[in-house]
């Protein structure tokens, strides 16, 4: 290019076209000139040609196309605590030695088939199979609900007057739980998408894709159809007629319902009633009164633990489109769990009063009732300050009590997990005549006694 001189306020000097080549690293630059209008000026204008011929040059940075190295020389040049770099040798088979005499440590280079072996070998090992297969249908079950209704069905089995089998109670217990487990399955084959938005149920196997709604099915009809001639074989077609109802009860109606009516909850606490049952006439008629009051207990327990526990996530219910008392009348579902635990106190009373338990159940289970009862008014009366006109008119106010809802609703829930498997336990403990026989020999020792005198 010839040399001129440029003024600034006669050409502007644009550029057009910047080409990068990423192969040798050169930048093509094209200028041209472009003539300043408009503007006058006391000074001599040049005639002189600008040449737009590109002009090109290198950077000063020269990136030359690097040699691939192998995965070993990569580790090595990587973890190299020294400057001091040899050359690597080779075998004679070609490859390549990784010199490590620079590091601190061993280094062992991995071939990729062995690699490539070990994985295929740890897929198909135990603990894969337990990961992929074993874990995802356990957890369709939802083993601690199931836990729960296998041990209200055993405790009253336990508690019938009537002389219990070894056989029976295994039957009993296998069925219940495959039941149990049957409905839920179920229930989680036909939620996936609204489970899918609230974190409780999240990570249930058929949200993740672990199981797919049809394999949760298949696996519940299995399940459903083993626990219910477990029952009807091993111990009689009452149970076996309950346990069935109980599965329809729970997955169709119950599940059905929870995006209906707010009837659901009542609904529901029916399906926790029907384990005692169950357990009752696995060795005596129903006709008896104490297994009426057993199952009203387990009744009326479901709703301080649902309601309480519904009340922290109620705003995923509504949104998850569950219609839900907590959301949808707060005050209401703070009144029914208070009032559902009070009725603790007249139910345990009826364990003692048909002869059931002993009088001393009176005491052991008031102690634990009242601790339930007094979390339940907690919650009622919190509720009840919170949709007041007061708390309603003073944001303030209405926040904080919000927040101590959300607390007695937590105290409450943990309270009536603990509350329900002691009331049971103590049940057993107190049950009528099972302490007649200490005092029948302390008897027989005292008569011995004074004959002998």
């Amino acid at each position: 290019m010839s040399s001129f001189q440029f003024l600034p306020y006669q050409r502007n000097i644009l550029i057009r076209n910047v080409a990068l080549s990423s192969l040798n690293c050169r930048i093509t630059c094209r200028f041209s000139y472009v003539p300043t209008r408009n503007i006058t000026t006391n000074q001599k204008k040049l005639n002189v040609h600008v040449s737009t011929k590109p002009i090109e040059f290198t950077s000063n940075l020269i990136f030359q196309k690097q040699r691939l190295e192998s995965l070993a020389e990569k580790a090595t040049n990587s973890l190299r605590c020294t400057d001091d770099i040899t050359p690597d040798e080779s075998t004679t088979t070609g490859t390549p030695v990784v010199n490590t005499a620079a590091i601190p440590f061993n280094v062992k280079p991995v071939d990729p088939r062995t690699r490539k072996l070990e994985r295929s070998i740890s897929a198909s090992s135990t603990h894969s199979i337990q990961k992929r297969i074993i874990d995802p249908y356990l957890q369709l079950t939802k083993p601690r609900l199931t836990i729960l209704v296998m041990l209200s069905a055993i405790c009253s089995y336990a508690l019938s007057p009537y002389p219990a089998t070894i056989t029976q109670l295994t039957c009993l217990t296998i069925g219940t739980t495959m039941c149990s487990g049957a409905a839920n399955a179920i229930n989680m084959g036909r939620e996936p998408e609204y489970d899918r938005q609230m974190t409780r149920t999240h990570n249930r196997p058929v949200v993740r894709g672990l199981i797919t709604p049809t394999q949760a099915y298949q696996f519940a009809g299995v399940m459903g159809f083993l626990g219910t001639t477990i029952l009807y074989a091993g111990v009689n077609p009452l149970v076996a007629s309950l346990g069935a109802s109980n599965i329809v009860l729970y997955s169709w109606i119950y599940t059905s319902l929870k995006r209906k009516h707010i009837i659901n909850t009542w609904i529901g606490a029916l399906v926790g009633a029907l384990p005692p049952l169950m357990g009752w006439a696995a060795a005596s008629p129903l006709s008896h009164p104490g297994a009426w009051v057993l199952a009203t207990l387990l009744y009326a327990w479901q709703f301080p633990h649902f309601n309480a526990l519904s009340h922290n996530v109620r705003n995923e219910y509504k949104n998850a489109g569950y219609v839900m008392t907590a959301w949808k009348n707060p005050k209401l579902n703070a009144r029914v769990a208070l009032r559902y635990t009070l009725l603790m106190f007249p139910l345990c009373f009826g364990l003692s009063y048909f002869n059931i338990t002993d009088w001393y159940y009176q005491f052991d289970s008031a102690i634990v009732n009242a601790w339930l009862s007094y979390w339940a008014f907690k919650f009622y009366w919190q509720q009840r300050l919170n949709y007041s006109k007061e708390y309603l008119k003073d944001k303030t106010k209405f926040n904080k009590g919000i927040s101590m809802a959300n607390v007695y609703a937590r105290k409450l829930s943990m309270t009536s997990v603990l509350q329900l498997p002691v009331v049971l336990l103590l049940a057993i403990l107190h049950k009528k005549g099972r302490w007649d026989w200490l005092f029948d020999e302390n008897k027989n020792n005292n008569s011995t006694g004074k004959k002998l005198n």
